[in-house]
């Protein structure tokens, strides 16, 4: 009788397995997962050394997970589920007051850290007089009183402290204090880990008066709303009580720009893609997302200056004021490009070098240590 029972359930669990390689004989296997915003395991390929290797089996439970039928329906109800027996944390996301949600803070590696660190310290000691950074804190670390009540953001705060620190020799804009005066306006998305645009405009605004510089005026912008924004942090949470928000863009209105993608053979006259505004992702406005190096020039700029920008995506979302004050703007992505950094400064000859990153990209992106080089 035990055997039995044995069997059936090994023959269910065998039934369960089956059920994605079934459906796609019948269906074609999904390529990307527009809720998680990543591409999905589409096909397994057998070959004889990885079913040795065990590899095989790790690939086969990915397909399983990622081409399950009603995959994205079964989450998001699996996470509704945790939030009515109180449950505040999914897949590393904490569910906030107001409708927002915080990233848990994680624990830097040691060694990811320290390497960045010196990298930027090497790159302050050949261009310090020229060098500017704009640190974008987490958050948890502006909108404290959102946090739940069991959550605080002094790890994160001792880390802020020890990057400002290392990075003395550079020159620093305080745009922590900033971004805590204005804490009761939209100056971070409620799902997404990004600040927003006006967020952005608040450490440009900063960074132009640390420089002794003029802003530009963000009141005088055209205004574009889309409703139905869900971010990188509800990819990660899910669940339908959690809802959409609004996607604010500021735009220059009738503005020319010259626009180069290096590399990929690319020419525009724009630095915004209101297409993307339809689509999910709509973070990707901002010069239709990430690239190694794009070169913007715009001849009615407030100022004849060439600038670099090493950058992650919090600085993208700051390209309509940079390519309004500075009349040229290249924006390099360290994940992306690899050629010699310091080379590419010698032969460019920019009068200013900024750096803008979140946090987390300097405690755990290892790129950034191609700022040494």
């Amino acid at each position: 009788m035990k055997q039995k029972k044995e069997k059936r359930l090994l023959l269910l669990v065998l039934g369960i397995l089956l059920i994605p390689l079934i459906t796609n004989i019948l269906l074609p296997s999904r390529r990307f997962s527009d809720l998680e915003n990543r591409v999905l395991t589409e096909e397994i390929r057998w070959d004889e050394d990885l079913m040795k290797s065990g590899v095989l089996a790790e690939r086969v439970e990915s397909y399983v997970q990622d081409q399950f039928p009603l995959r994205d329906l079964l989450i998001n109800l699996k996470s509704d589920v945790e939030v009515l027996l109180g449950k505040e944390e999914n897949n590393g996301v904490y569910k906030g007051q107001d409708g927002y949600l915080f990233r848990k803070p994680g624990v830097y590696e040691e060694k990811i850290l320290s390497d960045n660190l010196k990298a930027m310290d090497i790159l302050a000691g050949k261009w310090n007089s020229r060098l500017t950074l704009i640190l974008a804190p987490p958050s948890s670390m502006v909108l404290e009183e959102k946090l739940p009540s069991f959550v605080n953001s002094a790890m994160e705060k001792a880390y802020y402290e020890q990057i400002l620190k290392e990075a003395a020799d550079s020159q620093v804009v305080p745009v922590l204090e900033k971004l805590q005066e204005k804490d009761h306006e939209e100056i971070y998305f409620r799902t997404d880990h990004h600040w927003t645009q006006y967020g952005a405009y608040l450490a440009y605004e900063e960074l132009m008066h640390t420089l002794s510089l003029e802003p530009v005026d963000n009141s005088s912008l055209t205004v574009h709303k889309t409703s139905g924004f869900q971010g990188t942090l509800y990819s990660r949470f899910r669940g339908t009580f959690t809802k959409g928000e609004d996607f604010v863009l500021y735009e220059f209105p009738e503005k020319e720009y010259t626009v180069e993608y290096a590399g990929e053979d690319r020419l525009e006259e724009r630095i915004l893609f209101k297409e993307n505004l339809d689509e999910r992702d709509k973070y990707k406005v901002y010069l239709d997302g990430n690239h190694p190096l794009i070169k913007i020039r715009n001849n009615q700029a407030e100022r004849e200056e060439k600038v670099l920008v090493l950058k992650d995506s919090y600085a993208n979302a700051m390209i309509p004021y940079l390519a309004e004050s500075f009349s040229e703007v290249h924006y390099m992505d360290l994940r992306y490009y690899n050629a010699s950094l310091s080379a590419y400064i010698e032969k460019e000859g920019f009068s200013r070098v900024l750096l803008v990153y979140g946090m987390d990209t300097i405690g755990e992106d290892p790129n950034l240590r191609k700022l040494a080089f």
